[in-house]
């Protein structure tokens, strides 16, 4: 049964923005390396595959996929903050990376204070939310945080309230030196399914904005029916492009319970399948990115005779 609850959003949608946002989504659009044109070399590698990279995170988070259940407008900051977790994993576990995973989380309100107040520079006065040009911008420029405590800011459990308050100017900047030595070192717009389905075939995971709702419920197949309108962020974490029905899996920041019904391929609770022509109709909205690189947490040897 699903939980009746409010869901929040915090996509700043084409229609929302004043000029001024529009302009400066423009100017980092104009700049961003498009994935087509990039990763030419990857055009139609993931045809007919299955690759799940959620499993990698499952494997590392003891056997279950970690839900997040944001509070205010943040699903940005939640959508990239989960990419980057997908993606750290599958550098760890799939590619034999000479990394460690750290064992917690990534703080999703650095990414959200980030991308607001210095990618974004304070335009968005008045609302809650952010922009996904913003957001993978901010993750390579300003880098990323863990969920732990940094003297005197705890950021161990996420917190909608700090969120409100580093998106609206309270930014701690004494925590940059941190954040940048950890930041996602490339990123590629993404503007279709082939291109989406192409990137997670290799191993990265795509961010998507869009303005493209579902119900709240999964069919047969676990896939869930377009319908409304979501101005929100969520990820592309896994491809199947040979079930009789191409898609994408879709990981939303609004816990578990939020949706039901059947399920393939493992996948997490409140997550659900996207059918190929509905995900290339939110990825041509142009906020959507492949995230890769990745500059994470070495191993080290550890001497046991030290202690």
């Amino acid at each position: 049964m699903v939980i009746e609850m409010s869901q929040e959003f915090g996509w700043i949608a084409p229609e929302e923005r004043d000029y001024s946002v529009a302009k400066a989504h423009d100017e980092i659009l104009s700049f961003s390396k498009l994935f087509g044109s990039t990763a030419w070399n990857l055009s139609g590698t993931g045809e007919k595959k299955i690759v799940l990279l959620h499993e990698a995170l499952t494997k590392l988070w003891n056997g279950t996929f970690p839900i997040n259940t944001q509070t205010i407008g943040d699903c940005v900051s939640h959508g990239y903050a989960k990419g980057i977790e997908v993606l750290m994993a599958v550098e760890i576990l799939l590619r034999k990376e000479s990394e460690k995973w750290p064992g917690v989380l990534t703080a999703t309100e650095w990414i959200y204070g980030t991308s607001r107040v210095i990618q974004g520079q304070g335009r968005l006065r008045n609302m809650d939310g952010s922009l996904g040009s913003w957001a993978q911008k901010a993750v390579k420029d300003n880098g990323t945080l863990l969920r732990k405590k940094y003297d005197k800011y705890d950021l161990t459990n996420y917190s909608g309230k700090v969120a409100k308050a580093w998106g609206f100017n309270e930014l701690p900047y004494e925590l940059e030196p941190t954040a940048d030595e950890h930041p996602i070192q490339t990123t590629a717009l993404v503007t279709s399914y082939e291109e989406a389905r192409d990137a997670i075939a290799n191993g990265y995971p795509v961010v998507v904005c869009s303005n493209q709702g579902f119900t709240m419920k999964r069919d047969s197949e676990g896939f869930a029916r377009p319908q409304g309108r979501w101005a929100h962020c969520m990820l592309f974490s896994s491809v199947d492009d040979e079930y009789k029905r191409p898609g994408l899996l879709c990981i939303n920041s609004w816990g578990e319970n939020w949706i039901d019904g059947p399920k393939r391929h493992n996948q997490p609770e409140g997550s659900f399948w996207v059918d190929a022509d509905a995900a290339d109709r939110m990825l041509k909205q142009q906020d959507s990115y492949a995230l890769s690189n990745f500059k994470g947490y070495p191993a080290q040897e550890i001497n046991n005779n030290l202690w």
